[in-house]
């Protein structure tokens, strides 16, 4: 049955178009899309007319989108909360996806033939057994990593630590059990990039602590290159380390968690 919703990123697949390009097309409201809770949906109903219109438009003209009838897209916002102002300024400015898409894009990206089995899409964190070489059971905590506007160096992306049951004020740390090499990753939605840090150097952390990429690296991947970026750290125990953070598009993704656990394995001989 065909979805009556669409996303940012069904609607680029249908356009030919890059999920940059329709999330701005959606912000200056030349598509009838809405928003629920900062993320942009389009009925496929409404898509479908606008596409019509589209066609038959002379060239050079485009129909402005008529939005969403007030009944249907009034029953979806009544069920759910709408975001504070600071929130959404924060949205307004990088597409944010739900965890559950963050977890599919990320078993699409690595393939049939690397993911093995995985958890409930919903699941965090999400584990997933893999087809050597890359490590056969992993532990992924993925957040979206957003450009929040002010404070921070132009285009830098940052994701914002919180793990399941940790509450303002608590300090928490990823869960390293049952034999599992953990992950850390992020996911730049606007450019589909994923991140990686070194999740080894992330313990003890106070609730939302900020991780940072820098703009560069995010640009180099979205060329198609395997980005990497130096990072001093100064872990709560131990002494001052260099971190590696690595950024790519999907098809390099199984790449770079096979260069993830060789970085960190090099990181602890050194320690």
């Amino acid at each position: 049955m065909t979805d009556p919703i669409m996303t940012i990123r069904d609607v680029a697949q249908a356009l030919k178009l890059a999920e940059k390009t329709v999330y701005a097309m959606a912000t200056d409201g030349e598509l009838p899309a809405f928003k629920v809770r900062g993320q942009w949906r389009v009925r496929r109903v409404d898509f479908e007319d606008w596409l019509s219109n589209q066609a038959r438009a002379p060239t050079g003209e485009r129909p402005s989108a008529a939005p969403p009838p007030p009944s249907r897209t009034s029953s979806v916002a009544d069920t759910l909360h709408e975001p504070s102002p600071d929130t959404r300024a924060v949205e307004d400015l990088t597409e944010r996806v739900p965890q559950e898409e963050m977890h599919r894009r990320l078993v699409q990206a690595l393939g049939p033939s690397c993911v093995r089995s995985h958890a409930a899409w919903d699941a965090k964190p999400f584990e997933l057994d893999l087809s050597p070489p890359l490590p056969q059971r992993i532990r992924v905590y993925m957040y979206n990593a957003t450009r929040p506007p002010g404070g921070r160096p132009l285009g830098e992306h940052k994701v914002q630590l919180i793990v399941p049951a940790q509450r303002r004020g608590d300090r928490a740390s990823f869960d390293n059990g049952d034999g599992r090499i953990v992950l850390l990753i992020g996911y730049a939605a606007e450019e589909d990039v994923f991140i990686l840090w070194d999740a080894g150097l992330y313990s003890d952390f106070a609730w939302s602590r900020n991780v940072q990429v820098k703009a560069e690296t995010i640009i180099q991947a979205s060329a198609g290159k395997l980005a990497t970026q130096e990072r001093q750290l100064r872990p709560p125990s131990g002494r001052p380390t260099v971190e590696t953070v690595l950024a790519v598009k999907p098809r390099r993704l199984a790449e770079a968690i096979v260069k993830r656990m060789e970085l960190t394995r090099e990181r602890l001989l050194r320690e």
